[in-house]
């Protein structure tokens, strides 16, 4: 029985290499044989003693309790930077099948040793980031990238944010961590090395679109068929699958696709096939997929985008993006997203407005005093998933909400 006295708060290293499993007996070896070196080099590199480590081995992979109070400062930067440098080493001219990429977390907290292995609720936390969804497919999305790494939420804001680190704040990015399964929720700061976080925090969120029609109870049949999905192909992304036209993204320029050609073609196919429709299009980015899709609600049903549509020749599709989305795709630019086209709305903080075939959005009309009974009208009714806005009711039956996990 162990000794529960032998309490300590430890930091915790979770290390795991990148498709183990598919690999044959020979393969494996090779690959923990190189494992092996590339944490012993990177250590001893950043001024770290390994042999001091308590180790929890596994063939794919290390979980490791550093006891040395000066290590976060050296695993977060020399080791995590000496470690890059090894696999990038490593892997030169090497197929893509056959290199050592791994998932990388760090967190610390209270660690028990226990009869087969560490006990607590650090070791559970450390080894939840480092195997978190997000984690994982930040390596399949960045092909190119031999590490990922992560950081709990004490690990970032008492050494990172503080900037006892050599890798600055701005080198992460937020993510949410959610595993509904085994009641782990968390929020953690990604890392991938040689990859701008920019376009981490854009390939790594939550994308979602949500179309609004002004003036209808229901979207025009065939508007999905004919508008929707000709625009996704259109902008080269996977057009959504389900009844509720769910969809996620699967793959590179997701953000500038949506925000440039899938909103050309939408304007294009609907003007042809649909020229009385008015469509309201909000696009939100997120850590996670349910904020994204709530926060792409409420900007395709904002005040200003109803009082565009309402107004005569105004235009007949109004974009609205969070302040997110602009800075991390509509700022950047790119094929067919033209950021001087966006403003702010006056009045309003963090959304942008673009109106297509304008080149500066036109300014709202101020939206008129209602009668009693059209102010009483125009409250928001829940039952039916509408909004009133403005002179114009919008109605949500086109949403769409998903991750956006493509590099650009």
């Amino acid at each position: 029985m162990t000794d529960a006295s032998q309490f300590s708060r430890t930091l915790l290293l979770a290390v795991d290499a990148w498709r183990y499993g598919p690999r044959d007996d020979r393969q494996q070896h090779e690959l923990q044989h190189a494992l092996a070196d590339a944490l012993r080099d990177a250590a001893v590199r950043s001024g770290l003693d390994p042999a001091a480590w308590r180790r929890q081995e596994a063939g794919d992979g290390l979980f490791a309790a550093i006891t040395d109070e000066s290590a976060e400062p050296k695993v977060v930067g020399p080791f995590v930077g000496a470690l890059h440098e090894w696999l990038g080493r490593h892997n030169h001219d090497r197929q893509s099948r056959a290199r050592l990429r791994l998932r990388v977390a760090l967190h610390h907290g209270v660690t028990l040793p226990g009869d087969l292995g560490f006990a607590g609720a650090a070791p559970v936390h450390v080894c939840r980031l480092r195997d978190a969804r997000v984690v994982r497919e930040a390596l399949e999305v960045f092909s190119e990238a031999n590490l990922v790494f992560a950081v709990s939420e004490p690990i970032f804001d008492g050494s990172v944010r503080q900037r006892h680190t050599s890798l600055a704040a701005a080198d992460f990015t937020r993510v949410e961590v959610a595993e509904p399964a085994k009641d782990f929720f968390a929020t953690a700061w990604v890392h991938v090395p040689g990859v701008a976080s920019e376009r981490v925090g854009a390939c790594l969120g939550a994308l979602a679109v949500s179309l609004r029609f002004a003036g209808a109870a229901a979207p025009p049949p065939g508007f999905a068929e004919q508008v929707v999905r000709p625009a996704f192909e259109a902008a080269g992304v996977a057009a959504p699958d389900g009844e509720d036209l769910t969809f996620r993204v699967p793959a590179a320029l997701g953000g500038t696709a949506l925000a440039g050609r899938w909103i050309e073609a939408v304007r294009t196919a609907a003007t042809t096939h649909f020229p009385d429709a008015r469509v309201a299009v909000g696009i939100a980015l997120a850590s996670d997929p349910e904020t994204a899709r709530a926060e792409a609600a409420e900007l395709a049903g904002a005040e200003p985008a109803g009082r565009l549509l309402a107004a005569t020749g105004q235009g007949r599709l109004v974009v609205v993006v969070s302040e997110r989305v602009h800075e991390v795709v509509v700022s950047r630019g790119g094929r067919l997203v033209f950021p001087e086209s966006y403003r702010r709305p006056a009045g309003e903080t963090g959304c942008w407005i673009r109106v297509p075939g304008h080149s500066v959005p036109p300014e709202p009309a101020a939206a008129p005093e209602p009668e009693p009974a059209a102010q009483a009208a125009s409250a928001t009714t829940y039952g039916d998933n509408s909004m009133a806005v403005g002179q114009g009711t919008f109605t949500a039956p086109l949403y769409f909400g998903g991750e956006d996990r493509r590099p650009r």
